[in-house]
């Protein structure tokens, strides 16, 4: 790992928001990242060239199918050390032009892809409710209201830019406030900066869990995800004629960075070992264009991350019988409660809950009930798969919207600064 940077050796003199302390932290993970995310592409390319996975799988998905869409599990070789990993790989129609040249579509599709899809990755899904006679109630008691909020609800992914590190003087630098939404030219990426740093925000992230009764509901837990990741030149996409039949290749991807806080839960965005995603269009020849996505990560050692303190679990259950005014009303209270060190140790009761499951039954719920380890992980990457889905949907109809990608001037103002309607 590196040496922890220094405010006087890592800010950008042309520029720059201030560093602070937890800025630094997060930029001291940057470089490791960066390293085993590099290594992990380069496995998984090797392995997609030659299909030999360990173990391989199908996704399914009966509304607007893929063309292929599967997953895997394997084992990774990087950087001297072996990773148990599994990931999923789509390929698919992204949009099929009606009238327009293909020389036209290379063009604006390339300018969509690398200039603006960053910006545009994230979107609000129609609502529709009754205008209430009522005010909506005051924060304190909005969990009590059955009053209809206009909100629409967020899904794909919600990009915000950082920190960079200038290719030439190898400075590092933040971006100052009110550039975090316009994300940078990538096509920038590899000139001007060695790497960028992003954060992401998953919209409409939840695990869903089946409760252990005959026709069981499933409870789902939403997620408000969000994690930093890094861009170099080794997850830009950008060729002209790359193969025959294939105008363009277009794309990008990242490597995650381990969050600096652990949750409650203890795999997922921000929690991973070591992770990838790349996101890649191809244009063909007669203006179709194609997506192809993939998505590598660690298999988990363990799901949740529940922390043993007395203390905790009261405000949580005075919480849940109140429906959140608790540590509302008590903030203070919850807050120098948490300085205290009364944690006895923490354990994940999912991974509990599998194995003794499976050693009561003989491994009867595992062959039977699918209740595995390898079955949640499947669940998991189900559930990215969806996300890319929403992602791709999304981003489509502003594809489509904008009628030259070309003609700067045309575009809305929401397109050019990333902040998103």
């Amino acid at each position: 790992m590196p040496d922890e940077p220094t405010t006087s050796t890592v800010i950008d003199q042309s520029g720059t928001a201030a560093l602070t302390d937890q800025d630094l932290a997060i930029l001291e993970r940057v470089e490791k990242a960066l390293l085993d995310g590099v290594a992990l592409k380069r496995w998984w390319e090797q392995k997609e060239a030659s299909q030999d996975y360990s173990q391989q799988f199908e996704l399914v998905r009966e509304f607007n199918p893929s063309d292929s869409s599967r997953a895997f599990f394997d084992q990774a070789e990087i950087n001297g050390r072996s990773l148990p990993v599994m990931g999923s790989v789509e390929d698919s129609l992204y949009d099929q032009p009606k009238q327009a040249a293909s020389e036209k579509v290379l063009n604006e599709f390339r300018e969509f892809v690398l200039h603006y899809f960053m910006r545009i990755s994230s979107y609000r899904q129609p609502i529709a409710y009754v205008e209430a006679r009522r005010h909506a109630p005051s924060s304190y008691f909005r969990g009590l209201s059955w009053c209809p909020e206009g909100e629409g609800r967020r899904t794909g992914f919600g990009f915000s830019q950082h920190y960079y590190k200038l290719r030439d003087s190898g400075l590092i630098g933040k971006f100052r406030r009110g550039e975090e939404s316009a994300i940078v030219d990538l096509r920038e990426i590899g000139k001007k900066y060695e790497w960028v740093v992003v954060k992401v925000r998953i919209f409409n992230f939840n695990l869903t869990f089946k409760l252990p009764q005959p026709e069981g509901a499933n409870v789902q837990v939403p997620l408000e995800e969000e994690t930093f990741l890094v861009m170099s030149r080794d997850f830009i996409t950008n060729e002209d004629n790359p193969s025959p039949g294939v105008l363009g290749r277009y794309g990008f991807g990242y490597a995650f960075i381990r969050n600096l806080t652990q949750g409650l839960f203890a795999y997922g965005p921000g929690q991973f070992e070591a992770a990838i995603e790349l996101i890649n269009f191809h244009v063909l020849e007669g203006g179709e264009t194609r997506a192809h996505l993939g998505f590598v990560v660690n298999r988990p050692d363990k799901i949740l991350n529940v922390q043993i303190n007395p203390f905790d679990l009261s405000f949580r259950l005075a919480d849940l019988m109140s429906l959140g005014l608790t540590t509302t009303l008590l903030k203070p209270v919850r807050n120098a409660i948490d300085r205290l060190p009364l944690s006895l140790g923490s354990f994940d009761p999912m991974s509990a809950y599998i194995t003794v499951a499976n050693q009561l039954t003989a491994g009867m719920a595992a062959e039977e009930f699918c209740i595995s380890r390898e079955q949640m992980e499947r669940d998991f990457l189900v559930q990215h798969f969806n996300q890319h889905y929403e992602m791709l949907s999304g981003s489509l109809l502003t594809w489509r919207q904008i009628p030259n990608w070309l003609d700067t001037s045309a575009l809305p103002a929401w397109v050019i600064a990333g902040i998103k309607p």
